[in-house]
């Protein structure tokens, strides 16, 4: 739903090159073994295993599929599965050998907490209605972090900087993503190419009589809460339900929409703050389209108020 920024390109580096060692390591002693053991069986390293294994032993290739942007993901998975058909089953070798490198001594070893604060990301991109830190078991404060394309089928891509998508426990979780194919199943969109435009709140009826807002005259029977966007999106992670249940906060927009006349944000604005300043005194939220992933309901709040004109008070039009 909103978009994350793309790092730079030493951000990038820095990730391949922390990451390169243990993986070749790992590919370069599962080549020689005769076999490896997996969760407690064997799995013979067949020629077939090997050739796979190969292609992604070079460095440069490597460097390919862990720093692929999103439309290049799609190129990898499609070649993958042209040369290695066997790859994206789970029941096969092949998959549960890849598995083994890419997420047991690839995937699990990144520091998620050090990978999020380069990212610089607060709520989560696919909803932005949480935050993307929750606890684990023993207590202490960690990210949620998404496979956009499931690890599970795509193992290869499990250390993928742009497939690694911050994220909420709710859109991560059982009856939301969860393992669900995002290439053929389900084409949600991935939040490092989404634009402003993309997604979209209004309500219904769109023409609010303010002379009746008050709590007695006005009430949540009284609109609803559309959202236009990838209806994958929205099927995948229930945003038109899950938001359906946020009528408070566009309430109290339409509150403050009839009873905070023009004159006080001018007054606001002969204070000496900014725009932004006044947008953020008002609802306690972010204006800027670069920073709505700051805060959760962000978004909401945006383009709620956008359709209410507050901007155009904003503006001093």
């Amino acid at each position: 739903m909103i978009n994350i920024p793309y790092p730079s390109e030493i951000t990038l580096d820095k990730f391949f090159q922390m990451r390169k060692g243990a993986i070749l390591y790992r590919i370069k002693v599962i080549k020689q073994a005769k076999s490896v053991s997996i969760k407690g069986k064997k799995y013979r390293i067949s020629p077939y295993i090997r050739k796979v294994l190969t292609r992604l032993q070079d460095e440069e290739k490597l460097r390919e599929v862990l720093l692929a942007k999103p439309e290049k993901l799609v190129q990898i998975i499609e070649e993958f599965e042209e040369k290695y058909r066997k790859v994206r089953y789970t029941k096969e070798y092949i998959n549960k050998v890849l598995y083994r490198i890419f997420v047991d001594y690839g995937y699990d070893e990144i520091n998620k907490l050090d990978f999020i604060d380069n990212i610089k990301l607060g709520s989560c991109p696919y909803c932005n209605r949480n935050y993307i830190y929750t606890t684990s078991k023993k207590g202490t404060v960690k990210p949620e972090i998404d496979h956009f394309y499931p690890k599970s089928l795509y193992p290869y891509l499990a250390c993928s900087y742009f497939n690694l998508i911050p994220s909420c426990p709710t859109c991560n979780g059982f009856g939301a993503k969860e393992a669900k194919d995002t290439l053929r199943d389900y084409p949600i969109s991935n939040p490092y190419t989404i634009k402003e435009i993309d997604f979209q709140f209004t309500i219904t009826p769109e023409d609010i009589d303010f002379i009746n807002v008050e709590s007695e005259h006005y009430n949540y029977d009284n609109f609803e809460i559309e959202l236009y966007g990838n209806k994958a999106n929205l099927d995948v992670f229930h945003l038109e339900e899950l938001y359906s249940q946020h009528k408070d906060i566009v309430l109290e927009l339409l509150v403050k929409r009839a009873y905070y006349p023009r004159s006080y944000i001018r007054d606001l604005a002969n204070y000496g703050f900014s725009p932004d300043e006044i947008y953020r005194y008002l609802f306690s939220n972010y204006n800027k389209y670069e920073d709505l992933h700051k805060r959760p309901m962000s978004k909401l709040v945006r383009d709620i108020a956008t359709e209410l004109e507050f901007m155009k008070e904003f503006n001093g039009q």
